[in-house]
């Protein structure tokens, strides 16, 4: 399968490295001091559970040099969705789809809108990682996992292709039947969580180590 990550970070860069390290034709979308180090010395993931090493890997900032691909794996930051959206369509011209996997809701109707449904999954990935320093990306803890599912008018089979592929990879997937539910879940659990962090002023690991704080969740 031909994959473009378009955004080279901690869900885009640890999915991406397990899909190329499985032999599809990943291509990294990243921009700065962060590709030029993935075009040096490869994509090294620090993980308890999976660490991994692309050498080499493709990587570029310029989706204009790319052939087109089967999926585009979108990972950029909520600010960028509507400019980076624009870029996709060469990419996409041979029906291909695109998988938004921040969080969110707001991505999916970008893309649609810019994209056509036809060409737009939805994706929710669960996985606490990060750009540690160029071309080096952090998974802590256990999680890692996606789940991918079709909007109205956009293509099932679609989505179970891609699931086969990173299942195949060592990729633990769920094709959802109603990505809608999937995403506004994961949304009400980020929201609720994000307001203990700022009530409190502090990161999740102090509120659970506080029994007072703890039971405000």
């Amino acid at each position: 399968m031909r994959i473009a990550v378009m955004g080279a970070g901690g869900v885009g860069g640890f999915f991406g490295a397990k899909l190329a390290l499985a032999g599809h034709e990943v291509t990294f979308v990243a921009r700065g001091r962060h590709l030029q180090a993935i075009r040096d010395a490869g994509l090294v993931i620090e993980s308890g559970v999976s660490p991994m090493h692309v050498k080499p890997a493709r990587a570029t900032d310029d989706v204009g040099t790319m052939d087109a691909v089967d999926v585009v794996m979108f990972c950029v930051k909520l600010w960028d969705v509507e400019s980076a959206a624009a870029q996709l369509k060469p990419l996409i011209a041979r029906g291909g789809v695109a998988i938004p996997f921040q969080n969110g809701l707001a991505a999916p109707d970008i893309l649609m809108r810019v994209l056509g449904a036809q060409h737009v999954l939805g994706g929710v990935a669960y996985i606490a990682a990060t750009i540690r320093e160029p071309g080096v990306i952090t998974h802590t803890g256990t999680m890692a996992r996606l789940r991918v599912g079709a909007f109205r008018g956009g293509s099932y089979e679609k989505a179970v292709e891609f699931a086969e592929a990173a299942r195949a990879a060592g990729i633990e997937i769920e094709v959802s039947a109603d990505i809608r539910r999937a995403l506004w879940e994961k949304f009400c659990f980020l929201s609720a969580l994000s307001g203990c962090t700022c009530l409190a002023r502090a990161p999740i690991g102090v509120i659970r180590d506080d029994r007072d704080l703890r039971a405000t969740k």
